[in-house]
């Protein structure tokens, strides 16, 4: 619906609903005990949601919880089919060495319809035990199926050599269909 014809809705008293919206989730438990990498193995990004910057007040109608505290997997459960997420990680990676290479993915699906979506973030080379922030990239996933919508969205990282992790957090942008 055009916004004016939302506008309009609201000057004559009626309800709408909201069709778009945000969450930020932040962590706090990997900023006390950052998660140990492994090299060349990926690894889950964990997420409790109980960091300061938490800010659940502004997603669309009815679709939360997106995160799965406990794991830090997205939940786009009540999202309906043509829906989509944009999804914005802050994490910071220090690597054991030297030009350590990064790639992201995140794992969706499951069963014989289990998928990955990755990515090369490239080469940490400015030297190890250096923290370097990963933020501002936006990623896209639409809820195309049932299999991606009804599993969780696990965030995944893999270093090549060791050193760890600390997530600031994850924003959620959703755009309901």
């Amino acid at each position: 619906m055009p916004l004016e014809n939302h506008l309009d809705l609201v000057r004559r008293g009626r309800t709408i609903a909201y069709h778009f919206g945000f969450t930020d989730y932040n962590d706090l438990a990997t900023s006390i005990t950052p998660i140990t990498l492994l090299a060349d193995t990926w690894t889950r990004i964990t997420n409790d949601g109980a960091g300061a910057f938490t800010n659940l007040q502004y997603p669309p109608d009815d679709v939360l919880p997106l995160m799965n505290t406990d794991t830090g997997a997205i939940t786009p459960y009540k999202l309906p089919l043509g829906s989509d997420l944009k999804i914005r990680p802050d994490f910071t990676i220090t690597p054991n060495s030297n030009n350590a290479s990064l790639k992201f993915r995140y794992s969706l699906g499951s069963g014989p319809g289990a998928y990955t979506l990755e990515r090369s973030l490239g080469r940490l080379d400015e030297g190890a035990g250096i923290p370097y922030r990963q933020s501002l990239d936006m990623n896209y996933i639409y809820m195309g199926d049932a299999n991606t919508r009804d599993n969780d969205i696990f965030l995944e990282v893999n270093l090549s050599t060791g050193g760890s992790l600390v997530n600031a957090g994850v924003a959620i942008e959703v755009d309901l269909r």
